[in-house]
């Protein structure tokens, strides 16, 4: 089946009918170096859909840190996408070691995808990542709702406490001190619930 897309010629956007093989140059200029060029292909292979596409953009998550623009564009139309089977290689991707510091984007990406069943990951982002990973981690704290128990939180909490000793496990620990403390205060409250 053929569907409608966006071919780039120039700086200028053409509709053209969907084949196997612009498929297949689509993904392909992915990996240019010209950043209209991949932003464009990338918004066509999301528009065309599928699993063929959406497997596409899972598998550029696992691109290291050379790749890291076609990674993030990638996780940025998984976000779009909205499909929550993208959750866990989303995670994986962000946890990995070599992509700390390099990872804001794939954090951000999660706030497209249903995270109820994270908050433990999230609050490892908030204390363990880069500044721009703890605003991503914050901010999905902050909207969505999650499911826990009380270990989870009194977890959260007593590593917060272990943090707040030893500040320098926590990079840009200054910085993020008060909005790491809101995120933990919030929770809280549950423990007097249960």
């Amino acid at each position: 089946m053929q569907r409608p897309a966006q071919a780039v010629t120039g700086s200028r956007l053409t509709k053209y009918m969907v084949e196997s093989s612009d498929i297949e140059q689509l993904k392909k200029d992915l990996f240019s170096d010209d950043w209209k060029l991949m932003q464009a292909s990338s918004e066509q292979l999301r528009d065309i859909g599928g699993e063929e596409v959406f497997h596409f953009f899972i598998d550029c998550l696992d691109l290291g840190n050379s790749r890291n623009r076609t990674r993030n564009i990638a996780a940025l139309r998984l976000k779009e996408i909205g499909d929550n089977r993208a959750l866990e290689p989303l995670l994986a991707a962000i946890l990995k070691k070599e992509n700390i510091n390099y990872n804001g984007t794939l954090v951000y990406a999660l706030s497209g995808l249903d995270c109820t069943h994270k908050l433990c990951e999230l609050f490892e982002m908030l204390f363990y990542h880069g500044y721009e990973a703890k605003l991503g981690a914050y901010n999905i704290i902050s909207e969505q709702i999650f499911e826990f128990t009380r270990q989870d939180i009194l977890s959260i909490a007593s590593e917060w406490e272990d943090l707040k000793k030893t500040p320098e496990r926590c990079p840009a620990f200054n910085d993020a001190k008060a909005l790491i403390e809101d995120c933990v205060q919030g929770f809280l409250p549950y423990l007097d619930q249960s």
